[in-house]
């Protein structure tokens, strides 16, 4: 439980400041990676375990380095504090709705012509829902 309440807080966090100011706490990134770690040691989660998660924010990562910033740096810290935290499936549950719900946003902000081909969508806010849905649904 305390896990689960940690990430939703750091993701509401981090959602209200990739939001509002497009950009993301370090200070909450450091926090959590470091919280992160502790309880994946204590755990005995195994780095197998870590694989997915950890390689799609790098994957993510490297694309924000590649496409200079096209891809957000901090959308990639963001997914790598949580390849430490939660379970692949977990994990990987956040992501996809993650994706699907800012995908369907782009969407209808494009029909609606409330927005262009190189509108900036923050991330955070959609990695949020995915995971309280995620939650919601399992």
């Amino acid at each position: 439980m305390i896990r689960e309440v940690s990430v939703l807080v750091f993701l509401a966090v981090n959602a209200w400041t990739d939001s509002q100011k497009r950009e993301i706490s370090l200070l909450a990134v450091l926090l959590f990676a470091a919280g992160g770690l502790f309880w994946s040691l204590q755990s005995g989660r195994s780095i197998f375990h870590a694989l997915i998660p950890l390689g799609t924010g790098m994957v993510v990562l490297v694309l924000a380095v590649l496409t200079r910033g096209a891809v957000g740096m901090g959308d990639a810290w963001v997914l790598l504090d949580l390849g430490i935290v939660l379970e692949t499936g977990e994990f990987l549950i956040t992501v996809c709705l993650g994706v699907l719900l800012s995908g369907g946003c782009a969407m209808i902000l494009l029909a609606l012509k409330k927005a262009g081909r190189r509108t900036e969508i923050p991330f955070v806010p959609f990695l949020l829902a995915g995971y309280v849905g995620g939650l919601l649904l399992c």
